[in-house]
Formats: C-alpha cells, sequence, structure tokens
C-alpha cells in the first residue's frame, strides 16, 4: 500500500451538495485536463495542481490539497471516525476516474518534467521541474464548478495568514464525474444507471454566487490573537 493510497478502514461517500472574468461561472462542465502535478508545501503538505480547459476554451487552475502536513489522508471527525479529507476525495475521484486507480498510483507513475510556474517572487510564469501526473492528461472529465465569495488573506506580519475585510469572488471544484454517465465515483461503485448527485447539485448550484464572506473586526492591540492560519502552508 502507498502512502497516498485508499484505506480499507475508511468508507468512500459522496461529496456535499453544498449550496470576461477569468472565473466561471458555477456549473457543471465538461472538460480536458489540460495539465496535473503534484507538489509540496515548505509544512509537508501534498497537492494536486490542475489545469482544466472547458469547450469554449476557457481553462480553469486549482490547487487541490489532499494531504496534511504530516502527509495524512484523512482526519477523525466528531464521531471519531476517519474520513477521508476533503481535498484527498476530490483528488482520488479525478484519478479513479480517469484511470481506474486512485491518486496514489498517478503520483508514483508521475514523471519529471517542466510546467510553467507562477514565481511569487518574480511575478510571473517560469519553467520549473514538477512531477507531472502523466496518466491524467488529455483525458476527458466533468466537474462541479462553484463560484463564491470570500474574505482575502493578507499577512498580519508575524507570517500568519488572516481574514480581511476585503473580499474576492474565486473558483471551487466540488466535485468530477465520469464524462460519458454522469455518475460520481460512489454511484459507479454501487452499479447506477442513472445520476443522482451530479443533476441535483446542477439543479441547485447553477448560476449562483455563494456567499462565504465573514465578518472581520479590526484588531485593536498587536496581541490579539489572529483570525486563522494557513491550513497547508
Amino acid at each position: 500500500m502507498g502512502k497516498f493510497s485508499m484505506r480499507n478502514d475508511i468508507e468512500l461517500k459522496e461529496t456535499s451538495l453544498g449550496g470576461g472574468s477569468y472565473l466561471w461561472d458555477s456549473g457543471v462542465y465538461k472538460t480536458i485536463v489540460d495539465m496535473a502535478y503534484f507538489d509540496q508545501s515548505k509544512g509537508g503538505a501534498h497537492s494536486l495542481n490542475v489545469t482544466l480547459l472547458n469547450e469554449d476554451g476557457k481553462k480553469l487552475k486549482q490547487t487541490i490539497w489532499f494531504t496534511n502536513r504530516k502527509e495524512e489522508v484523512h482526519f477523525v471527525n466528531q464521531k471519531g471516525e476517519k474520513d477521508y479529507l476533503p481535498g484527498y476525495t476530490l483528488a482520488n475521484n479525478l484519478s479513479l476516474i480517469i484511470t481506474g486507480d486512485d491518486v496514489n498510483e498517478a503520483f508514483e507513475s508521475s514523471e519529471k518534467k517542466m510546467v510553467n510556474v507562477y514565481d511569487f517572487n518574480e511575478k510571473k510564469e517560469k519553467p520549473t521541474e514538477k512531477s507531472v501526473a502523466t496518466s491524467l492528461l488529455g483525458k476527458q472529465i466533468k466537474v462541479a464548478i462553484l463560484k463564491q465569495t470570500v474574505n482575502k488573506r493578507v499577512n498580519d506580519g508575524s507570517g500568519t495568514y488572516v481574514d480581511s475585510a476585503e473580499t474576492k469572488d474565486e473558483n471551487q471544484i466540488k466535485e468530477f464525474y465520469f464524462a460519458d454517465n454522469d455518475l460520481t465515483v460512489v454511484e459507479k461503485a454501487k452499479d447506477a444507471k442513472e445520476p443522482l448527485m451530479m443533476p441535483k447539485w446542477a439543479d441547485r448550484n447553477t448560476g449562483i454566487t455563494l456567499n462565504r464572506v465573514k465578518e472581520v473586526v479590526a484588531s485593536t492591540t498587536s496581541t490579539a490573537a489572529p483570525a486563522g492560519k494557513k491550513l497547508f502552508n
């Protein structure tokens, strides 16, 4: 068993239905995986970085964090049960739908290649060697994309990133589906003949912009507790 392989003691579950710009409107899109490479944060968390290309030629780049800093793919829920991290479920579903194997196989079969990656110091993309998930490239996948408004995160001066009063719109991948029949991984595993989750998600979310803005209270002293830290960095 690889370190990112699925565990026998954790149940596969459906994701929640949930609730020009470079942004995509909320909806379900038929896409091609234009790029997919693995990366790791300084803190130790692993990510799968994907670029999706829709039928209109529009690209969406998304970083899917699929482990925590300890390289674990699960967490313990309030019932004391193990659940997969949401990012692991997404990355794993992408791999399962396209290749039939879990994300660990995509990781182990990845190849070192030069990829254009944004450099924050030079403020531009530059060729960088990354572990490319070649087994995923050029394959079709349907994806549920949510458009949402969130607080901008800013450095408070101590290296901690906190919510600010400024807001921004962003996209978030919510689920992947088989391109030919709209089934989820769980539905496919149960031999479902008709999709249930995808039509429900599309009906509930297509065209909406979810407001996830939190109220930010200005700090009055330098010792005030920060609103939060980056989870993966």
